[in-house]
């Protein structure tokens, strides 16, 4: 399954998932989404120091210097209370989910877990224009983000293709994903994922990876629905990602 990401690419505002079922089933296919990616990892044509730490404060530096096709990002660290409050909610959501194949409800809960203990050190920036998100959060070391990384990773055999039931409504998702060769940045993969859900189909792409103690997440949905062909706001999430992980090796 895709990186929706480890909830690294958690919105700022709390998620109301007791609207209703539309937006319960949306939290959960993202808690799914976000806890994983392609298998293994691409390599890089220039890594950074494995051991590289970079605080909150440089991550936020570092993501409000992004600039990609003429957008510039606006970067924050996500407020504790908030960070507490959705991984609450994402906990429950998928507590009261059937998710088959059975395997992919126990990864993402796993994932969950790991993230649950970064929560307060989340930075989310998004542009001013565009349907996508840049999330990072820093972890206690460069091999902690690695292991996160590969953690959410091995979802992906097992969930290219699962469905999920909640309050009675059914979303059937796939997943094609596949490595990426970034400059500065290891562990870094690419998702396309396809969820069709009351006769509508929506795409989401994310792309993820490691730069020191940082887990980086960029998520972007194509702004379609009902159609196989993306719009022309459909975001390059792997150059936002390639110039995010640049700026923050750079810190």
């Amino acid at each position: 399954m895709g990186s929706i990401t480890t909830p690294t690419s958690l919105p700022r505002k709390p998620f109301a998932w007791r609207r209703g079922t539309r937006s319960m089933t949306a939290l959960a296919v993202a808690a799914l989404a976000l806890t994983a990616c392609s298998s293994g990892g691409g390599g890089a044509e220039s890594e950074p120091d494995p051991q590289a730490s970079y605080s909150q404060d440089q991550v936020v530096s570092a993501l409000n210097s992004v600039e990609v096709d003429g957008q510039k990002l606006s970067a924050e660290p996500m407020d504790e209370d908030n960070a507490d409050s959705q991984m609450e909610d994402l906990e429950q959501v998928i507590d009261q989910a059937t998710i088959e194949p059975a395997q992919c409800k126990d990864l993402v809960k796993e994932a969950l877990d790991t993230s649950s203990g970064h929560a307060e050190d989340i930075v989310v920036a998004t542009p001013s224009e565009g349907q996508y998100a840049v999330t990072v959060m820093p972890m206690g070391s460069g091999d902690e983000a690695v292991e996160h990384a590969r953690t959410a990773n091995q979802q992906n055999e097992d969930c290219r293709e699962f469905t999920m039931e909640l309050m009675g409504s059914k979303i059937e998702a796939s997943i094609e994903p596949r490595d990426l060769d970034l400059d500065k940045a290891t562990e870094a993969t690419m998702m396309n994922m396809t969820m069709d859900m009351d006769g509508q189909s929506n795409t989401m792409t994310q792309a993820s990876a490691v730069v020191g103690n940082t887990f980086v997440v960029v998520s972007g949905q194509d702004g379609s629905s009902g159609t196989a062909s993306p719009t022309s706001e459909t975001p390059d999430v792997e150059a936002i990602l390639q110039e995010s992980v640049t700026k923050i090796s750079e810190q």
